[in-house]
């Protein structure tokens, strides 16, 4: 890893007004504004659903954990959301982003990329400085096993893909959080998750 600190805020400079990400066709986007998902996400269900025998119980069950994930990427910071279930090639693929932004605790110095990949490093997952098109970035892979008495009864790894990148000019960070419970297709995903990572512009 390189001793890259971060260029903090340049005087004179204004930071971005706004990002540009290119996701696939069937990435479905979910603004990350309580007033606007509870409509979104009822299309979405509808959406994918639409064709298959699911009761009117199946899809608030899939609304509610839809609204689940939005409340708590909203809480942390996250401004839009992405999801994809669909059938590729007669494989079902399920993939996630939540796209967040974060500012340093208030009254604190930001720190710069460095040192979040030194503070990631120390779990020992795959952490490394990658260089995006958008700029210098922090690649962050792990996977996540559910504990055998998960209250949810979950089963499945999730592969996760976080990228860190600093908003030019400015104090805060933008985290790209890619996710997929396909195990068998990880490697596949966490490839395609990198190509959209690059697409990541700011917009002036």
């Amino acid at each position: 890893m390189g001793a890259e600190t971060g260029p903090g805020p340049a005087p004179g400079l204004a930071p971005p007004s706004d990002y540009r990400l290119a996701v696939p066709e069937g990435w479905e986007r979910v603004v990350l504004d309580p007033a606007r998902w509870p409509h979104r996400i009822d299309k979405l269900v509808q959406r994918g659903l639409r064709g298959t025998r699911a009761t009117p119980q199946l899809k608030a069950a899939l609304a509610e954990r839809i609204r689940d994930q939005a409340e708590a990427a909203h809480a942390n910071g996250g401004v839009e959301m992405y999801l994809v279930n669909q059938v590729i090639g007669q494989v079902p693929v399920s993939a996630g982003l939540v796209v967040t932004l974060l500012r340093p605790p208030s009254g604190t110095a930001p720190g710069g990329l460095a040192d979040t990949a030194v503070a990631l490093a120390t779990s020992g997952a795959d952490v490394s400085t990658v260089e995006l098109p958008a700029g210098p970035a922090v690649r962050h892979l792990h996977r996540r096993r559910p504990a055998p008495d998960d209250p949810d009864g979950n089963k499945l790894t999730v592969t996760h893909l976080d990228v860190h990148l600093a908003v030019p000019n400015s104090d805060l960070r933008l985290l790209l959080s890619f996710s997929t419970p396909m195990e068998p297709l990880a490697e596949a995903l966490v490839t395609l998750f990198d190509s959209i990572a690059r697409t990541l512009q700011w917009m002036a």
